[in-house]
C-alpha cells in the first residue's frame, strides 16, 4: 500500500455503476469526480469486469482511445495499485478481490494495520522522551 488519499465527495444519487466508478475515483482522488472520461475512471471499469469474470489484465488488454500511449496506462494502473485496489501478478493486473465491497475491505484493514504500527512506534517514542527529560509529558486540555 502506498499513499491514500481520501476525499470527501457526495454519493452519487444514481444506481449507474460508471457513475458510482466515478465516484470512488474522485473519493481516491484519482482524476475529477464531474469528469465522465477519466483514465482511471475507464480503466478501474474495465478490470472491475473482468475480476467478476475472475481475470486479469495486462496493460495492452485494457482498451482506452488508440491515442493513449502503453506509458500513460502504466501510470494509472500504477496509481490504482499504489492505493491498494489493484494487484500485479505476472504481466497481468487484478482487482484486489472479486467484489468492490471487499476492496475497500481490504484497504481499510491496511490503513488500521498502518495505524496500529505508527500509534505503537509512537508509545515507543514518548517512552523515550519521558527517559530522556525524566518526566512524562503533560497531556494538552
Amino acid at each position: 500500500m502506498g499513499k491514500i488519499v481520501i476525499r470527501e465527495i457526495e454519493r452519487p444519487d444514481t444506481r449507474k455503476p460508471d457513475a458510482m466508478i466515478r465516484w470512488f475515483c474522485a473519493v481516491f482522488d484519482l482524476g475529477d469526480d464531474n469528469e465522465v472520461d477519466s483514465l482511471e475512471a475507464q480503466m478501474l471499469g474495465e478490470l472491475i469486469k473482468a475480476g467478476y469474470r475472475g481475470e486479469g489484465m495486462s496493460s495492452s488488454e485494457i482498451k482506452l482511445a488508440p491515442k493513449v500511449p502503453r506509458s500513460t496506462v502504466i501510470y494509472h494502473l500504477n496509481r490504482l495499485l499504489e492505493i491498494g485496489v489493484l494487484v500485479k501478478k505476472g504481466r497481468k493486473y487484478y482487482m484486489r478481490a472479486t467484489e468492490m465491497s471487499k476492496v475497500m475491505e481490504e484497504i481499510e484493514y491496511d490503513m488500521e494495520r498502518e495505524m496500529r504500527r505508527m500509534i505503537d512506534t509512537a508509545r515507543e517514542f514518548d517512552k523515550l522522551m519521558q527517559r530522556r527529560f525524566r518526566q512524562p509529558f503533560k497531556e494538552l486540555k
